[in-house]
Formats: structure tokens, sequence, C-alpha cells
């Protein structure tokens, strides 16, 4: 699949979303698998490829069934006992910020190409925090329109820089900086 050459590695912070029709991030069993189509997958295993490490949550991690890494990093958030043999557990020490803290664990383990695939409560902390410098935002059977209210929604500072559509699914870029589109 020759368009995600246009995918590059990136130093810093990539979120990576799906969302549906209205802009939902889940489906109606709480996991974002339903809302995804191959060339969301194919995008998903791309990123894995050009980053570090990949982080969920416990609950992502947990919901969409994530098995232990068969080649590079996991890293699974949680707050609770969730473990994944071959993963990096990151529990956040009670009242510190989960977002500053858990880039600041990634960053001292020598990780610097973080793909994040969390769900919409941890992915609000990451923009609250203004730690994102790259979302890539996959709308299956949505048009821009929907993806532009939903960014707005995750209070994002970010800018549209790139919107590609294959086959009906819309595949957009959202990075900080003036390298946006209209």
């Amino acid at each position: 699949m020759a368009w995600l050459d246009d995918y590059q590695e990136l130093s810093g912070v990539r979120l990576n979303l799906v969302a549906g029709a209205v802009g939902q991030l889940v489906d109606h069993n709480g996991s974002s698998r339903g809302l995804s189509n191959e060339f969301d997958r194919a995008l998903i295993r791309h990123l894995r490829t050009l980053s570090d490490v990949y982080v969920t949550g416990g609950n992502t991690a947990r919901i969409e069934g994530y098995k232990s890494p068969a080649g590079g990093s996991l890293a699974v958030i949680t707050r609770g006992e969730f473990e994944l043999p071959g993963a990096i557990t990151l529990t956040p020490p009670t009242g510190q910020e989960v977002a500053n803290w858990t880039l600041s664990k990634l960053r001292e383990l020598g990780f610097n190409r973080i793909l994040l695939e969390v769900g919409p409560s941890l992915a609000k902390h990451f923009f609250a925090a203004n730690l994102i410098d790259e979302l890539c935002l996959t709308l299956p059977s949505a048009k821009l329109a929907v993806g532009k209210e939903l960014v707005s929604k995750l209070s994002s500072t970010l800018k549209l820089s790139e919107a590609n559509s294959i086959e009906g699914t819309l595949f957009t870029r959202w990075r900080r900086g003036n390298d946006s589109v209209t």
C-alpha cells in the first residue's frame, strides 16, 4: 500500500484515533475496533513500525484484547493491577498528571518516537497537556467536517495538514505549526 509511505518517522508524540460517522471514538462495546476497517488496521501496523514504543491504556488493552507484543515495545498505562506479559506497565502515582508523567517515564526509558493508541479519556489528558505533535485521525465513514468537529471537542490546537481519501476512508493528519491545509 503505497499511500502508507506518506507516513514517516516522527520524533515526538503521535496519537492515532479512528472515529465513526458522527465522531464517536468507540462502538457499542466500548472499543474502536468496530469503527475500524482494513485500511485503518494497515495504518496502525505501519505506525507501530515507525515508533519506538506504542502506548495504550489498561482499559483499551483489556477491551480490545491486546496481546504480548511480537515486535516493538508496548507500554500500558494503568491505575489497576492489569499487566500484560512482555509489555511495560506504567502506573502513575496518585496525584500525578498522567500525560506528563507517562511521557517522562517513556523518555527516561529511551523512547523518543511515541505512538499513542489510547482511548478518549486518556487522549483528553494528552491534549489538555498540549503534548501531541501529530494526530492521525481515520474516518472510515465520515466527512472532514466530522473530523474538524471532533478535533475541536478534544480542545486540540493542532491544525489540519493532510486529508486523503482511499476507497471511501478519509485519512487526516493534524500537526503543530504552519504546515496546515484548509
